[in-house]
């Protein structure tokens, strides 16, 4: 598997695996030769899923969804992900396709039935294999709009690398506050790095939102924030940062689906949020003068997610 995987990869890639710092982890480790670090992965393709994915922004997955490609594991391991089943590091990563030639098979496959909007979860750890995917599509004459979907813990300079391949920047920012960072997500640089690398995001995209004469998606930035239960100074702390580092006119998705995925050891995290604590944040982000901003219904915690047992969907209750 591996000598058919180094062959779609360039030389700088390769040397990006050999001593890996793809992540602000900077690991510095040979994944080329079977080392692991933080992420737990070395050169394998590791996708856990490829998917027509119906459950992402309105002007993304609009009415026939986004292909989306979901990565094994990750560079955060946040206590409560919803995607536990793929993203933990303790496990062995998933991966349900053994050769490139099966992964593009299946995009081009699942591309046909969504927008023509391929997504990539979690790409952070696994950029190299994300570029020659592109790289793979674009030799068949295959251009959809490519859509980094991430943490939002990201290097600067791995960034700047993307800035003619990504179209579409849908990171996290999780936390402004430290403590919580490394307490939920085993990063407690969190909230500088986050900063900085969606800054960056911010200097390639701006704060408008490109569409075509059809209202396609052409280009853009989407910051996501999840509403965690009783964290609510956090994200507060979170809208003021983006304000005033970047700019109100960006636009927010401000999610209200946390949904513990199992007995947490944190019991603040073991409930549902609540009307108010979402009512608050929205009053709050207004205030601040953002304007653009994809809002949920409290519903959404019902919503289908990814079931990585079966390769499909399932309700999550």
């Amino acid at each position: 598997m591996k000598e058919d995987i180094l062959k779609y990869l360039t030389k700088d890639e390769i040397s990006a695996l050999e001593c890996c710092t793809l992540c602000p982890r900077k690991c510095k480790i040979n994944r080329i030769n079977g080392e692991k670090g933080f992420c737990n992965t070395d050169v394998s393709l590791n996708i856990a899923l490829i998917i027509n994915h119906k459950g992402e922004e309105p002007i993304l997955s609009k009415n026939k969804g986004i292909c989306n490609v979901f990565f094994s594991h990750c560079n955060c391991q946040c206590v409560f992900c919803q995607n536990h089943k793929i993203s933990s590091n303790k496990t062995a990563p998933k991966s349900l396709y053994n050769t490139m030639d099966e992964v593009i098979e299946k995009i081009k496959e699942v591309l046909q039935t969504s927008e023509n909007i391929l997504g990539f979860v979690s790409p952070t750890h696994q950029l190299p294999i994300m570029k020659a995917i592109i790289r793979a599509l674009h030799k068949q004459n295959i251009y959809p709009k490519i859509v980094y979907n991430c943490g939002g813990y990201e290097n600067v300079e791995t960034l700047q690398e993307l800035e003619n391949t990504v179209d579409i920047y849908l990171p996290d920012w999780k936390y402004s506050i430290e403590e919580l960072s490394k307490k939920y997500s085993l990063a407690p640089d969190y909230p500088n790095v986050a900063k900085k690398a969606i800054k960056e995001m911010y200097r390639q995209k701006g704060s408008s939102i490109l569409t075509d004469k059809d209202n396609n998606i052409e280009s853009g930035l989407i910051i996501r924030h999840l509403l965690l239960p009783d964290e609510l100074e956090n994200s507060k702390k979170v809208l003021d940062d983006i304000a005033w580092e970047l700019s109100p006119n960006v636009t927010l998705s401000l999610m209200s689906q946390y949904n513990p995925p199992f007995a947490l050891p944190y019991e603040k995290l073991n409930r549902k949020i609540t009307q108010k604590e979402y009512d608050d944040l929205l009053d709050f982000a207004f205030s601040l003068g953002f304007h653009k901003i994809f809002a949920q219904d409290l519903t959404s915690t019902d919503s289908v997610v990814p079931d990585f047992d079966n390769n499909t969907f399932i309700r999550n209750e």
